[in-house]
């Protein structure tokens, strides 16, 4: 294809994006609707896209032919030095986007916010062959979308990375990641990383996620064992949220979150520079890009909004639980018999159960996440509080550690990006209960 070809070919594209636009007696929620569309399908900005509209409309065809310039290849806004940085900053992890190797030049202080265009970064590291297409499947689905916030969460669980097991470094230990997103404003409402994928660990991330963003009216799920388990589906009635299924092989289902973890896909690859040791270090590196790394940073289905923006300017009212609506909601339930001493078995603990019940079948109210305390019913009625009996005072010598195991992480080094992504969180959280604090003191709203 010689260069006039591939300057149609550019044209012709550019065109294929906008003639949804084009259409004749579209009207203004229509053409919203549309240009989202748009912008969710590519990488292209909104102010990009009304550049070709406004150059169609005036020039035709022509209007979309790609301006050759005669400095072409010439790095005119780019200084050598940062142009080198930002080619390391590729090298170094090639996934990394081009907007967060722009990400981590202004949070390091090398260049400032809008000083240097996406566009204009990317053009050139791709002439190094530093640069990704985006992909695209090509096959189609049917969009929908709630209209305002907690209409309709989704929920789906990820792999993650593997850390290191904490009594035995020669053996490693698969991570999941659970997340909760909203339909309306893609914010994600709780995210984190477990040791494993089970009812206990998902109903514990829908909890954290209900305290902090609210109850949904419904949670959008797929057919997996824990999201239909009897357990799931009751603690959601006990908050009036509807337990929606997804049809087996719909990708409209679940559509956002799964779009979602594609994004993830770049923690993960920023995250195996540090190898974290912990499932505490991964997941204090996952608040921090959760919130300023997405939920923090504009979405191209949102019109240029963040989804912390959407959620929060939604007029639609929360309504909110209390700790103990959730303790009571999210408890699990199980039958036991009470043993001549008085005391029962759960979870491989023993609890008293007092000298009244001995020989009764009772009922054992218990939060998976915290058994130090169960309740105890029988015949309908809470009977008492028990505490888990401790046999033995003696326990178990430490295990020795081993010096002569080698280091598996000594090779990591930190992820540029989520040091600059975690300072952000730090600044945030500073500006917040300050906030909190000049509101206590009357001087106004906390709006934050």
């Amino acid at each position: 294809m010689d260069c006039f070809d591939d300057v149609r070919e550019k044209a012709l594209a550019r065109f294929s994006l906008i003639a949804p636009l084009l259409a004749e007696g579209l009207d203004a929620a229509e053409r919203r609707r549309r240009r989202r569309e748009i912008l969710a399908s590519t990488t292209i900005s909104d102010r990009t896209l009304r550049r070709y509209l406004a150059a169609y409309r005036k020039q035709g065809f022509a209007g979309l032919l790609p301006q050759t310039r005669s400095d072409k290849g010439k790095r005119r806004k780019i200084p050598d030095d940062v142009f080198k940085h930002a080619a390391k900053l590729k090298e170094e992890l090639p996934e990394r986007s081009t907007l967060r190797v722009l990400d981590i030049l202004v949070g390091e202080k090398t260049i400032k916010p809008g000083e240097i265009a996406r566009s204009t970064l990317a053009r050139h590291l791709a002439r190094l062959g530093l640069t990704r297409r985006a992909k695209s499947s090509g096959t189609g689905s049917r969009r929908f979308q709630k209209e305002h916030r907690n209409k309709l969460w989704q929920a789906d669980i990820k792999y993650g990375p593997y850390i290191v097991h904490p009594q035995n470094p020669q053996k490693k230990l698969r991570t999941y990641l659970v997340a909760f997103i909203d339909d309306a404003s893609r914010l994600i409402c709780h995210g984190q990383f477990y040791l494993e994928q089970k009812l206990a660990v998902l109903e514990d991330c829908f909890r954290k996620a209900i305290l902090k963003r609210g109850i949904p009216e419904g949670v959008y799920i797929d057919n997996g064992k824990i999201f239909i388990s009897r357990w799931f589906r009751l603690a959601s009635a006990k908050l009036g949220i509807r337990h929606i299924t997804a049809a087996p092989y719909s990708p409209e289902a679940k559509g956002k979150i799964e779009r979602f973890n594609r994004t993830v896909e770049e923690f993960l690859a920023e995250v195996s520079l540090s190898q974290p040791k912990t499932l505490e270090e991964l997941n204090k590196a996952f608040a921090a890009w959760v919130e300023e790394g997405y939920n923090h940073r504009p979405h191209s289905a949102l019109d240029g909004q963040t989804p912390a923006e959407r959620f929060q300017s939604d007029v639609n009212p929360i309504r909110f639980a209390t700790l103990e609506e959730c303790r009571e909601a999210f408890l699990w339930e199980e039958t036991r018999r009470v043993d001549k001493t008085g005391c029962l078995k759960l979870c491989g603990k023993i609890y008293e159960a007092g000298i009244d019940l001995i020989g009764k079948t009772v009922d054992v109210r218990y939060d998976p996440f915290d058994l130090a305390e169960i309740e105890i019913w029988h015949n309908g009625r809470k009977h008492c509080l028990a505490r888990e009996l401790i046999i033995s005072e003696t326990s178990s010598a430490k295990p020795k550690e081993d010096a002569g195991q080698p280091d598996r992480t000594a090779s990591a080094k930190p992820s540029r990006l989520l040091a600059v992504l975690e300072q952000k969180a730090i600044a945030r959280r500073k500006m917040r209960l300050g906030a909190i604090a000049y509101r206590q003191l009357g001087g106004g709203d906390d709006s934050v």
